[in-house]
């Protein structure tokens, strides 16, 4: 019996090590993958301050000129214009359609079920330069109402949906999958129908999966690039190309003020999603008042 208790305690000193080893190799390399991320974003926040004309760092003379000069620029006021309204779009595009899909798989048995989610997943798996050149050939000569779709806002939102939708689907499925399904039984056996109970029930408790999955799609498209290069012209390019276009000409630390703006929404955008689901956190800790 003392053997016995002798060895188990030596297990659960050697387990308690271990334990501790690996907790110590996640901080370390936790802290690696957060400096490694910081780096270039700190790199680009200092160097929109700098007073040179060149995008240089480090930075030798500090000054706010280049955040000036961006937003008097009408080139770089109608490439963010552009941006945000191609975001919009392709948000709204794709929560609708991503949200509908989600809604009528998870809540429907059909044949053929995994393949068609398949299918709508498939284009997040696809390059970037794939998905423009293939949507470029395809709208290249097309024409609604005499005006031509190629270079046109509407051709980039629909591209941008492309990724868009797969990933509010992805989320909105799982988020629908994990519905209290006697919710919407009592919601149907008390004379609601289907409408009624998606908008009265089912919508408020997937709130937040929702709100994140609509900012998760504003940020890919805001950001995206490839597509965006294959498919915009002159007057409606957005900020990433512009971007590019201008680093292959003259880099400026205009280019760094750029990059500052689209981080700044991206940051936004995660500070809500993360509101979002601790304020839900919250309301389900909340106890029931009998």
């Amino acid at each position: 019996m003392v053997e016995a208790g002798v060895a188990a305690e030596r297990i659960t000193k050697h387990t308690g090590a271990e334990q501790k080893l690996l907790w110590t190799a996640g901080v370390l390399l936790a802290v690696c993958v957060a400096i490694y991320v910081l780096i270039p974003i700190v790199i680009a926040v200092v160097t929109s301050f700098s007073d040179g004309n060149l995008l240089r760092f480090p930075v030798t003379a500090w000054s706010v000129r280049w955040y000036r000069d961006f937003f008097s620029s009408p080139q770089y006021v109608d490439a963010l214009f552009n941006s945000v309204v191609i975001a919009v779009g392709a948000t709204a595009l794709s929560t609708l359609a991503g949200t509908a899909a989600a809604w009528a798989i998870t809540q429907h048995s059909m044949a053929g079920r995994k393949i068609l989610s398949l299918l709508i997943l498939l284009p997040l798996f696809m390059p970037g330069v794939v998905l423009g050149l293939g949507v470029a050939v395809t709208f290249g000569n097309v024409q609604i109402f005499g005006h031509d779709i190629f270079g046109s806002r509407f051709l980039v939102i629909l591209s941008h949906a492309l990724w868009g939708m797969p990933l509010v689907f992805m989320l909105m499925e799982t988020a629908f999958i994990s519905l209290d399904r006697s919710t919407l039984e009592a919601s149907s056996d008390l004379g609601a129908g289907p409408h009624l109970t998606f908008f009265e029930i089912v919508l408020p408790e997937v709130s937040v999966a929702l709100l994140s999955s609509a900012l998760f799609a504003f940020v890919i498209s805001i950001n995206e690039f490839y597509m965006a290069l294959f498919l915009t012209t002159r007057d409606t390019q957005t900020l990433p190309v512009l971007m590019w276009l201008a680093l292959r000409s003259a880099g400026t630390p205009r280019l760094a003020v750029a990059a500052v703006i689209l981080l700044t929404v991206v940051l936004l955008s995660l500070m809500v999603i993360l509101f979002g689901y601790s304020r839900s956190l919250r309301t389900k800790k909340k106890p029931t008042v009998q």
